[in-house]
């Protein structure tokens, strides 16, 4: 139940987001359906915490809960700022604090146990993300791993946002994708020769250490190498040699060179024609 919560949140979210981003001469429209949708997005989210925790018999904090709600209803959109200027809603980031105590409180979920669910989905982009009926070739740069990638985590994360603007800039770590339900942020990197793989290390060890964020603690690379360069056993060792802690992953993916012989032939069967597609039993 507390996932159906989170979702709420990060729909409620992401529609705030959407009602402070838009502009153009349709925006009035846009940013009046955005309006509903937080107001009832945060709305659900009370109702469902409120039952969980009746169902629970944590009494206190549903009378605090209950309070909130009460308040929230006056104002749905009450927004405050980040310390860089930044407007975020009050009452989803409200939520999310009750829904974390809850996490802490019961071990309903772990920061570990997030992180690790994160990277099986990463972990299993790799096939949508080089497959061959969807795509000429393979990934040929960092931006089409991330496109691509992205638009497989839109389907899992409502509230995904593309290149988040984070308050204090972390020496080369621009974060490609946030998942603010995860307060997690993933960088994408692109490697296809030993020259590439130094590079990335020294990135990799840029200094996301000493980052506090209210918004943002975790962080993930995902490593897409078009051959065998460096194994994930050996990233995962230089980290935690270098001092970076658990909550910095590194995921490598290892894809296929763009072009190559395989994937093309993939696409094509014998005789230059396309192959048959295997029709659903």
């Amino acid at each position: 139940m507390l996932r159906g919560i989170r979702d709420s949140i990060g729909e409620a979210e992401q529609a705030f987001f959407n009602f402070h981003n838009a502009y153009g001469p349709k925006a009035s429209d846009y940013r009046d359906g955005q309006e509903a949708i937080v107001g009832h997005s945060v709305d659900r989210a009370f109702l469902e915490l409120k039952l969980f925790l009746e169902a629970n018999g944590i009494l206190q904090m549903l009378r605090d809960v209950a309070a909130d709600h009460t308040k929230a209803a006056e104002d749905f959109m009450k927004a405050e700022m980040y310390p860089w200027g930044e407007p975020y809603s009050f009452w989803a980031e409200r939520l999310r604090k009750y829904v974390r105590a809850v996490d802490t409180t019961f071990g309903s979920a772990s920061p570990s146990t997030v992180t690790k669910e994160l990277l099986d989905i990463l972990r299993a982009t790799l096939y949508s993300i080089t497959d061959a009926e969807c795509f000429p070739s393979p990934p040929a740069n960092e931006a089409e791993v991330h496109v691509r990638i992205e638009a497989v985590l839109r389907c899992v994360f409502p509230d995904l946002r593309h290149k988040p603007v984070i308050g204090k800039p972390i020496k080369s770590f621009e974060p490609d994708t946030g998942l603010p339900s995860l307060q997690t942020l993933i960088e994408y990197k692109f490697v296809a020769t030993k020259a590439n793989v130094k590079r990335v290390v020294d990135e990799v060890l840029a200094d996301t250490r000493g980052y506090v964020s209210p918004e943002w603690n975790k962080f993930v690379y995902v490593i897409y190498e078009t051959r065998r360069l460096k194994p994930e056993i050996q990233w995962k060792e230089l980290l935690r040699s270098s001092g970076v802690g658990e909550n910095t992953q590194v995921l490598v993916i290892s894809g296929e060179e763009p072009g190559s012989g395989q994937h093309r032939r993939a696409k094509t069967a014998p005789g230059g024609r396309p192959p048959k597609r295997r029709q659903a039993p």
